[in-house]
């Protein structure tokens, strides 16, 4: 298998509490190959997004947060890094897209202020003019129609599927390897967030970016992902390619997920061995390999 861009080996968090330490993910293991889209589901809690926060390095400075584990982008030992050589690596190679996107923009600066900033990571020396110029066909790339009337607006003067589309463009602007998309479509009603994710989907695929999309829209999993991991408590329980998952799960836990999604032709929720001592059996591989085999 060629080298993936990101690899994540046996990942243990535990945050240190005044009566020891909370364990909060029990060794979980992925993958994800050059321009793979691979989706993290499970319910709030399960560990979806500290995982991201990870691999980001947003959790590393963090004096109560124990880590432990393999972790490798594009063959770099994140472990290894630095805080400022993690530092690096954010806004440039690797970036994130967060669940609510009108707080995840600064209020008192305007769309230009803190898209140049964003571009700057990449490109230091680059001039007011020519980053307008980039942020403006960025912008455009995600189809918004006035892109010189977005970029001269406030975050709160825009609408929550028009500040998602800028957080997409600005986490795509600097071309990055890889995207960690937090549930991006979750403060969106589902129109827009049908055209929102599809819009990401396509601009990835143009650019060949590696993706960890997490949600618990398992919808919207099924439409955007080429992998699927299932988490549940900080347990990988299940993983496969996205079609076979969803057509035959084989977890407890995967079979309990699938049957709370609303149906419109009715039937009511099939059967299912609801026991939560089955929910953490170990992790199954539906192409016949374990996750360390597939990784070898």
């Amino acid at each position: 298998m060629k080298t993936p861009t990101l690899k994540i080996e046996n990942l243990k968090l535990g945050f240190k509490g005044f009566s020891g330490t909370n364990a909060v993910l029990h060794g979980i293991s992925l993958h994800i190959a050059k321009g793979e889209k691979v989706a993290l589901v499970g319910e709030s809690g399960s560990g979806k997004s500290v995982t991201a926060r990870i691999v980001l390095g947003l959790l590393q400075e963090q004096k109560n947060a124990k880590i432990t584990g393999g972790l490798e982008f594009e063959s770099r030992n994140l472990n290894a890094m630095t805080a400022r050589q993690r530092k690096a690596l954010r806004g440039t190679d690797m970036s994130m897209i967060f669940q609510d996107p009108t707080s995840s923009l600064n209020p008192v600066y305007t769309i230009e202020v803190q898209f140049h900033e964003v571009l700057k990571r990449a490109r230091p020396d680059l001039k007011r003019a020519e980053a307008r110029a980039l942020a403006l066909q960025a912008l455009a790339d995600v189809a918004i129609n006035e892109p010189e009337r977005v970029l001269d607006s406030y975050a709160f003067q825009l609408s929550g599927g028009m500040n998602q589309r800028v957080m997409i463009a600005m986490a795509l602007a600097n071309n990055p390897a890889l995207l960690l998309a937090d549930e991006p479509g979750t403060a969106l009603d589902v129109t827009v967030q049908a055209q929102t994710l599809k819009l990401m989907g396509e601009l990835v695929e143009k650019h060949h970016t590696s993706v960890l999309f997490i949600s618990h829209n398992l919808g919207v999993v099924r439409e955007f992902a080429d992998r699927v991991y299932v988490i549940y408590k900080g347990n990988i329980v299940e993983q496969g390619k996205t079609e076979t998952l969803f057509d035959n799960p084989r977890h407890p836990y995967t079979r309990a997920l699938l049957s709370a999604v609303p149906r419109i032709t009715g039937g009511g929720i099939p059967d299912i061995d609801d026991d939560p001592a089955h929910f953490s059996a170990p992790l199954i591989a539906h192409e016949g390999f374990s996750e360390k085999e597939l990784l070898a």
